[in-house]
């Protein structure tokens, strides 16, 4: 009798521990998943960029909001670049693909209403109702223009916040960024 509520106990022991690695498992997809960044995808007749095709980078500095680094639209026209020659491309000031890089920024409105919050204050202010907040949000746009048709074949469009992981702060992540669009390409 001792032998089999042993058993029991082992069995029950061992299905615990495949319930934890299951519930592991399935966080893990699920925050794989959730950790990607976001991106909108567009083309024209399902445009495939050709092997060894001609392109060249053009960047909207001009047009670049006071709030962004001129750097970084510099880097992330640098990691276009990379990638494509990288994908087997060529590049060519005189070419009629061009890379259009472009970036903005756009403040998203939140209303903080508080109806989750028990205390009055919170967030080291006091409560006020209707609290409005904004959260500047940044926008990467790529597109593949060309000169001869006089039209946009393909456009990718990702965006990131202030201090996310997402945000192209260096060469790498801008590499990564721009990685990430290209490679629907």
């Amino acid at each position: 009798m001792h032998y089999i509520s042993h058993i029991n106990v082992r069995l029950l022991f061992t299905m615990k521990d495949k319930k934890n690695y299951l519930i592991f498992y399935i966080l893990l997809c699920f925050s794989a998943c959730s950790t990607t960044p976001f991106t909108e995808l567009n083309s024209r007749d399902n445009f495939h960029l050709e092997d060894s095709s001609n392109f060249h980078v053009s960047l909207n500095k001009e047009t670049l909001p006071v709030e962004m680094d001129p750097i970084l639209i510099e880097n992330l026209g640098e990691a276009a670049k990379n990638y494509l020659i990288g994908v087997g491309h060529k590049y060519s000031s005189d070419a009629s693909l061009i890379v259009e890089i472009s970036v903005d920024s756009k403040e998203k409105i939140r209303v903080d209403d508080h109806r989750f919050h028990a205390y009055p204050i919170y967030r080291n202010y006091i409560f006020e109702p209707d609290r409005i907040d904004t959260i500047p949000e940044f926008y990467l746009r790529i597109s593949i223009h060309s000169q001869d048709e006089d039209k946009t074949l393909w456009t990718g469009l990702t965006k990131w916040r202030k201090g996310s992981s997402y945000a192209p702060k260096d060469m790498s992540s801008a590499e990564l960024l721009v990685e990430n669009l290209l490679v629907n390409l």
